[in-house]
């Protein structure tokens, strides 16, 4: 029985509300995949309500085990509907919604977890977790409920565990580079503007010995672009679509390039030394605070970085040993990886 004197069931159901599509990317849904994997290991029975388009922009959520359902217009009532048993969970992460659409679905839904990154909105929940370094709890105190536990900061980021279990690997093989050094080019699942092939424009332009690893969603507008561009390159480089092993591919990684989103509390966990672009609004702040921090090197906001700054930055990561190796230990003392595990040991306490 819960504190609220309701029967708990053995496999108590989340709901979880989130979208994906090519101008938003696929960041929220995976990062609620990581949540829906833990709570599965742990009992829980998950289901992902989403619009048209996300199955097709986030290809791992139709690969995964979890139910979900696509539907056309997700109302408060839709998701009632959906589910006339009741939610002991819903989740909800999703920029266009907050407390009066999640206050809608109190009748139905027992507790309400919000997940964002941009305090800027109210929110009717009981767990709100923002996994942004440096964002403090009291940012978030006039936009939810005084009952309203909230979780803030790095440490508890949505990674899968196998990054943590990666991380003694990874951080072996930040001293020396080897002489061709491998990097991870990561500029989200959808990439609508092609900041991939501004940045394989300056790998190429750079003259380094390097090895291209790409990774893009199969869904991508651009990846028939990217994918030609990726033979032409005077550098070897190979285009991965939809990776199922993004923790493997940084382990053997020595630099990255990426976007300012949700893989970079991947690559601070492994402690990817590497440069970051900015290609959305809700990552302006996470790549100033993370290259404050010294865990990165920002270069700027997509499209106004020529493909001369990516080049001439890095050659100088590459032909600076202490810069990577302080680049690296900054990340990694950002983000253990545990912060899943975390939230869900505080769900199950709340059950109790």
């Amino acid at each position: 029985m819960g504190a609220d004197g309701k029967v708990v069931t053995t496999n108590p159901l989340a709901v979880i509300r989130a979208d994906a599509s090519r101008v938003i990317g696929g960041g929220h849904i995976m990062r609620c995949l990581t949540l829906a994997d833990g709570m599965s290991a742990r009992g829980w029975r998950t289901a992902f309500a989403v619009a048209p388009g996300t199955p097709e922009a986030a290809a791992a959520l139709p690969r995964s085990q979890h139910e979900f359902r696509i539907l056309e217009d997700p109302t408060p009532e839709t998701l009632a509907a959906s589910w006339p048993e009741g939610a002991e969970l819903l989740v909800v992460d999703h920029y266009d919604l907050d407390a009066c659409w999640e206050r809608a679905n109190r009748p139905w839904a027992r507790r309400i977890l919000a997940i964002d990154d941009l305090a800027n909105r109210p929110h009717d929940a009981d767990i709100l977790l923002d996994q942004t370094f440096g964002r403090a709890a009291e940012e978030y105190r006039g936009l939810v409920g005084p009952d309203c536990r909230i979780f803030t900061g790095s440490t508890h980021a949505l990674l899968r565990p196998v990054f943590a279990a990666a991380q003694p690997a990874a951080l072996a093989r930040r001293v020396l580079l080897p002489a061709e050094p491998r990097v991870l080019v990561a500029m989200g699942m959808s990439d609508p503007d092609d900041a991939t092939g501004l940045v394989l424009d300056g790998i190429a332009a750079s003259g380094l010995p390097l090895r291209v690893d790409v990774v893009l969603g199969s869904g991508a507008p651009h990846v028939e672009r990217v994918r030609a561009r990726t033979t032409s390159m005077p550098q070897p480089a190979r285009l991965l679509c939809d990776v199922t092993d993004m923790a493997g591919l940084m382990v053997e990684a020595d630099l990255a390039v990426g976007a300012g989103g949700t893989t970079s509390w991947e690559r601070c966990c492994l402690g990817l030394p590497g440069l970051v672009i900015v290609t959305a609004n809700n990552q302006e702040r996470i790549a100033h605070e993370l290259d404050a921090a010294g865990a990165i090197q920002m270069l700027g906001r997509h499209p106004s970085v020529p493909a001369s700054a990516v080049a001439e930055a890095l050659s100088v990561l590459v032909h600076d040993d202490q810069a990577r190796i302080a680049m690296s230990r900054a990340a990694t003392a950002l983000c253990d990886g545990l912060g899943c595990e975390r939230l869900l040991e505080d769900l199950e306490r709340s059950l109790r």
